[in-house]
Formats: structure tokens, C-alpha cells, sequence
């Protein structure tokens, strides 16, 4: 029986399109900071570090130094444009009324966890965060030995294969999530 229940945020609790929305915007206001020339060689060396074809703003404002700025415009798009994936609340509820935990595993920073929880109020609910490198397996091992997961009774709920594949390979049962499906969950 599962006692303990980890959610990814984005995209799973939350639409994540937010941080499409603020992209231009940041890019916009990075570069009157400094020169646009010099923003493209941060962001291409960032994209190298990374790996990846588009940089993280958060990434990028924190290379600059400026992640109140990043955070402020996160709290407006939230109030803005912030969206539930679904009615999660039911679920919180329905799983704390059963007197299981509920933790959020994800790649984004902790405070921007907590802005999304504050905002949707379901900080009431959750009683873990954990933020790290979900694409890294050691992440999976060292939080399972730091938090002491029963790998038997802790469920993860993730929306991407690659994260529920390296989840499982710690040992973790792990959920991908079908929104559609998500109201009928059963504990």
C-alpha cells in the first residue's frame, strides 16, 4: 500500500506553458541590461552547459545575477496566466483524508515550487519538496537514502517517461500521468 505520494509540478500539477509565456519578456529586459551581444554568448554558453536547445530563464538570470527580477515576473504570470493541469485539490484532499504524505519532486527550484503552492494553496497539503536534476539518476538513489523512502510504498507521479524510467530503475513505482484519468485515482 502506498503511504507516500510524490507529484512533479510542471505539467503534471501545473501548466507549464507559464514559462513560454514569460520567455520573451525576460529576454526582452535581460537585454536592455546589457548588450544583446552579450546576452547571446551567456545563452549560448549556457545552452552548451545545458545540453539543451533553448535556455532556462531562471538559468540565464541567475548566470546575471538577477533572480529577484526572474521571481517578480513569475508571481504576475502566475496571478496572470497560472493554471492547475486539473482539480488537484480533490486529489490532495482524498489522499490526506487517507492519511498518506504528499511531496513535490522537481526540476524547478524550490521557491518556484512554492510560489505555484502558496498561489494554488496547496501548501496546506504537501509536506515535502524536493528540487533537483531529475534527468540524473544519482538524483533518484541520493534522495531516496536522504529522505528514506520505502521504495514499496512511495509512488512517484511524473508526465515524462524518460523521469518515470530513471524512477523506477532506483526502485521507485512510478505513475505516468493521464490527466483524463487522474479524478478517478485510486489510493
Amino acid at each position: 500500500m502506498i503511504s507516500t505520494y510524490l507529484f512533479d509540478l510542471d505539467d503534471t500539477i501545473i501548466d507549464a506553458s507559464i514559462y513560454t509565456k514569460m520567455y520573451q519578456p525576460i529576454i526582452n529586459k535581460l537585454a536592455e541590461q546589457i548588450s544583446a551581444i552579450e546576452l547571446q554568448k551567456i545563452i549560448n554558453e549556457i545552452k552548451k552547459e545545458t545540453k539543451k536547445s533553448r535556455v532556462d530563464t531562471y538559468e540565464l538570470c541567475e548566470k546575471l545575477n538577477c533572480t529577484e527580477f526572474y521571481y517578480d515576473l513569475l508571481e504576475q504570470y502566475i496571478e496572470e496566466y497560472g493554471k492547475l493541469k486539473f482539480d488537484i485539490v480533490s486529489v490532495f484532499k482524498k489522499i490526506k483524508n487517507n492519511g498518506k504524505k504528499i511531496g513535490i519532486v522537481s526540476n524547478s527550484k524550490e521557491k518556484t515550487i512554492n510560489l505555484f503552492l502558496k498561489y494554488f494553496n496547496l501548501n496546506q497539503y504537501v509536506e515535502l519538496i524536493i528540487s533537483g536534476n531529475k534527468s540524473d539518476p544519482d538524483f533518484w538513489q541520493t534522495m531516496i537514502i536522504k529522505y528514506k523512502f520505502d521504495k514499496q510504498t512511495t509512488l512517484l507521479i511524473d508526465n515524462d517517461d524518460d523521469v518515470i524510467e530513471l524512477a523506477k530503475a532506483s526502485g521507485l513505482k512510478a505513475l505516468k500521468i493521464k490527466h483524463d484519468s487522474i479524478q478517478n485515482f485510486n489510493l
